[in-house]
């Protein structure tokens, strides 16, 4: 006999009663049953605990499901003692946190199941590559029941199918790659906390609309193809969460930032309890009155995959809470100024800053959040035009700057207003009865730089503010608080009074210097502060990490040096292996449909994929003829095989097929590999390396050579791919590639501009002097590299040289001798199993 049994408690300490939330007019509860019921078996158990019984037995009976309860930490007993009272041969295991359950794969991995019980034995059986939460695992009920007895391991005990696989001495298991079109491991669909829920939410609202209640709730559990469009929907809430510095005297303006973010993605806010910041409660109840929810404010840390972005808007991120972000998310760091900028996959710098050793990705003020009001009229334009002047520091005034700077503009004559915590205290400190009567002392005003235009002139430190003042239409003076805000105010044009320089000679001074008051900025430039920053970190939580393509080191991937950052990705190389990769970007997924050989090629190189196929066909000539003499050097077979991944529209099996090869191809474009069976004749796959079975596709298990043609870079995945070819080739077999040149004439000499023009879908940036490590770790040794696509013009001495010239021909020999060229061939052999 053959049952579910679907794992449920009410005690989740992250989302308690996850069970029960209401979710499209019925509970989570509701969902995963209605889709196992679609799974045929004998018969359907929901395994809980008895706190949790008596609330989850209507839900289980109205969706014809027995319910059974068990002892509550060790859920491995539970389903034993399930397994003993039902007498059940077969258990298929899923968990009700999973609302989105695949239930076509449950059933194919039952069906999966009988048909390998034919003929293997094995005791567990589950789908690799499904998305988390989507997947379920089988196993005999016997072997089960032989496990409890012999592990006491509490991890065991507590997860049920670990005291199994985790055993491979005692238990077989069988773990099968999902097939292609649910193989999504990158993608989730549990709730385990709040903002899984509420991206459950998003989905049930894209795919069945917002309608649905107690009365009409949505009928049907999706189809595994629904939650696959609704997980990739631009529409799919992307859990985002921002942590702000909230230390006291760093100022308002970095946790302002981060709550207006959340009020335009629904973004959580991280204030841990020990938060220094003063005016912290004050700003949250601000943000609440706009829509904030309670529950977008956080105390705890993020746990690994609880969020698609973390944004840090923290002045200066330390170093051990860098460590833990990273580590949980992709994280987006703004306006950062610490050395552990490294830890950061994206950096968007909006303040200008000054000094900083470190690139960021993208560097645009126009994402400041600029004042509406602005002043009316024409600017001051000599001493006595202005009356006004406001002095301010933030809220805090960590320096007690405020006090002396009134005191010293206002013995210019002029009506001063300072912002202090404590106004009447801050008046008895001005000892000078007619200075205390021009100046007006204030608390810290609620939405300030739309205040601002009703001053003529503001004096403030670098920061928000002082652009804010520049866009308001105010003159603007800096206090220079240290070194650093005295080179930002020389460096941004800014008139600057230093610390140990506040007095009336110097402040009167810098008032009669009118044009000073008034820097260009970009603040003050038409449509600056149009720009949403909310939408725009909304766009780069859809941008993706990744590890090293050939150690796969998750964990340890942020701590890889910076290589390089452009306005779309970010490069590392690997401490391990030395591979140059692409760390993360958010540029989209590329589709190699029939314009990105024809369209797209076209813009490249002027003429289509086909139109170039002799020219093409000309270098895979070349390539064969190496191929050639490799193999055929050491081997006397008459009609070698080659399989080439990547194949395109065929040009190296056309090649090579003349060459005296039997060729085969394959390719992840339909339009391609339809052009190599129907127009060329040659067999060919649409398959996705390495998921691909060369028996069953050609009736070959191995080749004598096998090559990639500017394919290699494009696996975010290079060890399945590369361990992939080691167990299709041929010990002695020849495996060749051509790729970009990290090493070539572009990246020495123009290195920014290299990555720059990198294109989004190449993860990996191969280097001639590092390949032979590389891929001896797979069982190759390097026999032929050939440096390739020499371009002497782009040699920074011979720019606006004739190519005619001896020096371009010296330079020309240059590149080949030295090997720059910017894209290379490896010919490798294969000496041993990887």
């Amino acid at each position: 006999m053959t049952i579910i049994a679907a794992q449920c408690r009410l005690t989740s300490t992250r989302l308690p009663n996850k069970a029960l939330l209401p979710l499209g007019g019925k509970t989570v509860l509701d969902w995963t049953l209605a889709a196992m019921k679609k799974v045929r078996v004998d018969d359907y158990y929901v395994a809980t605990d008895e706190s949790s019984f008596e609330e989850l037995k209507p839900i289980c009976e109205r969706n014809g499901f027995k319910i059974f309860k068990g002892s509550l930490e060790d859920v491995l007993d539970r389903y034993c003692s399930l397994i003993e009272e039902t007498h059940a041969d077969i258990v298929l295991r899923a968990t009700c946190d999973n609302p989105f359950l695949f239930y076509e794969a449950a059933q194919s991995l039952v069906d999966e199941f009988q048909s390998r019980s034919q003929n293997e034995d094995f005791d567990y059986i589950t789908y690799t590559g499904l998305p988390h939460g989507s997947g379920i695992e089988m196993f005999k009920a016997s072997s089960l029941l032989k496990a409890r007895e012999l592990t006491n391991l509490p991890y065991d005990h507590e997860h049920v199918g670990p005291s199994l696989y985790k055993h491979p001495e005692k238990f077989k298991s069988l773990f099968i790659p999902a097939p292609k079109d649910w193989n999504f491991p990158g993608l989730r669909t549990t709730i385990d906390t709040l903002v899984d829920y509420k991206k459950a939410q998003s989905i049930v609202k894209i795919l069945s609309g917002e309608k649905f209640s107690d009365k009409k709730p949505v009928k049907e559990p999706y189809t595994t193809s629904e939650i696959l469009s609704a997980l990739q929907s631009p529409e799919l809430f992307r859990p985002i969460l921002t942590v702000p510095c909230v230390k006291k005297g760093k100022g308002t303006g970095h946790f302002r930032r981060c709550l207006k973010i959340a009020l335009e993605t629904g973004a959580n806010v991280y204030v841990p309890e020990d938060a220094g910041l003063e005016e912290r409660k004050e700003l949250i109840d601000d943000a609440k009155k706009n829509g904030l929810c309670d529950d977008q404010i956080v105390s705890r840390l993020p746990e690994k995959n609880e969020y698609e972005l973390i944004v840090t808007d923290a002045f200066t991120l330390d170093r051990e809470l860098a460590l833990s972000l990273s580590k949980a998310a992709p994280l987006l760091a703004i306006d950062e100024g610490s050395l552990n900028a490294d830890l950061c996959d994206c950096l968007l710098d909006i303040i200008p800053s000054y000094g900083l050793a470190r690139p960021a990705n993208i560097s645009d003020p126009t994402f400041v959040s600029l004042p509406e009001h602005k002043r009316s009229g024409k600017r001051p334009e000599n001493f006595d035009e202005i009356k006004s002047i406001l002095v301010t520091v933030g809220g805090e005034d960590p320096g007690d700057l405020v006090l002396p700077s009134a005191i010293a503009f206002a013995a210019s004559g002029k009506k001063i207003t300072a912002i202090v915590q404590n106004p009447e205290e801050a008046a008895l400190r001005v000892t000078d009865e007619d200075l205390r009567k021009k100046i007006k002392f204030i608390q810290p005003v609620h939405n300030l730089k739309e205040k601002l235009s009703e001053y003529d002139l503001v004096v403030t430190h670098y920061g928000f503010t002082a652009f804010e003042a520049l866009a308001a239409g105010c003159g603007v003076i800096l206090l220079g608080t240290s070194q650093l805000h005295v080179n930002l105010a020389i460096k941004y044009g800014f008139a600057c009074l230093p610390v140990g320089q506040i007095n009336d000679e110097n402040a009167l001074s810098l008032l009669k210097n009118i044009p000073s008051l008034y820097p260009d900025s970009p603040f003050t430039k038409e449509g600056a502060g149009k720009k949403s920053l909310g939408q725009f970190v909304k766009i780069l939580a859809l941008g993706k990490r990744f590890s090293c393509p050939v150690c796969r080191e998750q964990d340890s991937s942020t701590e890889n040096p910076i290589v390089a950052r452009t306005s779309l990705h970010t490069f590392r190389r690997c401490r391990s292996c030395g591979m140059l990769y692409m760390s993360w970007t958010y540029a989209s997924d590329k589709n190699y449909n029939s314009s990105y050989f024809f369209e797209d090629y076209k813009k490249q190189y002027g003429k289509t994929y086909l139109d170039d196929f002799k020219n093409i066909k000309k270098q895979c000539v070349r390539r064969t003829s190496v191929v050639d003499m490799l193999y055929r050097s050491a081997h006397k077979a008459v009609t070698p095989a080659v399989l080439d991944i990547g194949c395109a529209f065929g040009p190296y099996l056309d090649a090579a097929n003349d060459a005296g090869w039997q060729v085969y191809g394959t390719d992840i474009s339909k339009e391609a590999v339809d052009y190599v069976q129907n127009t060329l004749h040659y067999p060919a796959s649409m398959a996705k390396f390495p998921e691909f079975d060369p028996v069953s596709e050609f009736g070959v298990k191995n080749f004598d050579a096998v090559t990639m043609w500017y394919v290699i870079e494009h696996f975010q995945d290079l060890d399945s791919v590369l361990r992939g070819v080691s167990k299709i080739l041929k010990k002695g077999g020849i495996f060749a590639f051509s790729t970009p040149s990290a090493s070539g004439v572009s990246a020495h000499f123009s290195p920014q501009s290299f990555f720059q023009n990198s294109p989004t879908d190449h993860f990996t940036l191969w280097e001639p002097g590092r390949a032979a490590s590389i891929l001896k770790k797979y069982g190759f040794k390097v026999c032929k590299i050939v440096s390739t696509g020499h371009h002497p013009e782009r040699f920074p001495n011979l720019r606006g040289q004739k190519s005619t010239s001896l020096k371009f021909a010296l330079f020309s020999g240059a590149s080949h001798f030295f090997g720059l060229g910017d894209t290379f061939e490896v010919y490798c052999k294969k000496e041993k199993e990887c």
